[in-house]
């Protein structure tokens, strides 16, 4: 399993620690982890879902100097090769036509009639 990264933080509704995780989960729904009591409350659906996401902190991202140096000297990726058109396909011979399938029975009628098919 592979661990989540905060999206955001928020004050955590049960111990009222002011740095509460905020993640997402597999269905893509914020949900809160607060780190300080271990609570976990979740969002069910997209209205609960929103209103978190408004009242969260988002997560800020800094850059230091040595990061931006490192990108600009770094040459920049080739772009992959453009695959070659696949040739045409040769038309194929339509297929035969299936067997018809046996009729269905309606959902109400017995498995063994008296005097039927199935006696």
């Amino acid at each position: 399993m592979t661990k989540k990264t905060a999206i955001g933080h928020v004050v955590c509704a049960i111990c009222g620690f002011h740095d509460a995780e905020v993640k997402e989960d597999r269905n893509g729904h914020a949900y809160i982890h607060c780190t300080d009591c271990n609570a976990q409350t979740f969002t069910r659906n997209d209205y609960r879902n929103s209103h978190l996401r408004k009242r969260m902190r988002a997560v800020t991202v800094t850059v230091t100097v040595a990061d931006t140096e490192d990108a600009e000297a770094a040459p920049a990726p080739e772009a992959p090769p453009k695959a070659a058109k696949a040739p045409p396909r040769a038309e194929q011979a339509p297929a035969a036509p299936a067997a018809p399938k046996p009729a269905k029975r309606p959902w109400f009628q017995p498995l063994m009639a008296a005097g039927g098919e199935n006696a």
